[in-house]
């Protein structure tokens, strides 16, 4: 089976590219391009973690369907694509990704406040 990782994931950099571009040219908020992304991790975690799990159950029980090829190949190419929304996730959100691994920077800058 041939898999097309660079379809999903030119169709991802793309649609992050336009709604980020739409933020940076103040025509959404960021609220919106961020939600959005969280939606489509979302989406593409349930298809392809529910098609893997589908696949595995099938797997163990020994019961090859005739849907099991297309399954593989969805959950293949959605998992791709995945793997590439969350490196634009991590884009989004890295400032707050580096505050909840150094909880002190956090803590202290909120001490700062009071």
């Amino acid at each position: 089976m041939v898999y097309d990782s660079l379809v999903p994931s030119l169709s991802v950099l793309i649609g992050y590219l336009f709604t980020y571009t739409l933020y940076k040219g103040r025509l959404i908020r960021k609220t919106i391009h961020v939600n959005l992304w969280n939606f489509i991790i979302g989406i593409a975690f349930l298809v392809s973690g529910g098609g893997g799990f589908l696949l595995l159950i099938l797997m163990e029980l020994g019961i090859v369907l005739p849907i099991s090829p297309q399954l593989l190949y969805w959950h293949v190419e959605l998992g791709i694509t995945l793997v590439v929304v969350t490196l634009f996730h991590f884009h989004c959100y890295w400032t707050s990704a580096l505050e909840m691994v150094f909880l002190r920077n956090r803590r202290s800058r909120h001490e700062r406040k009071d």
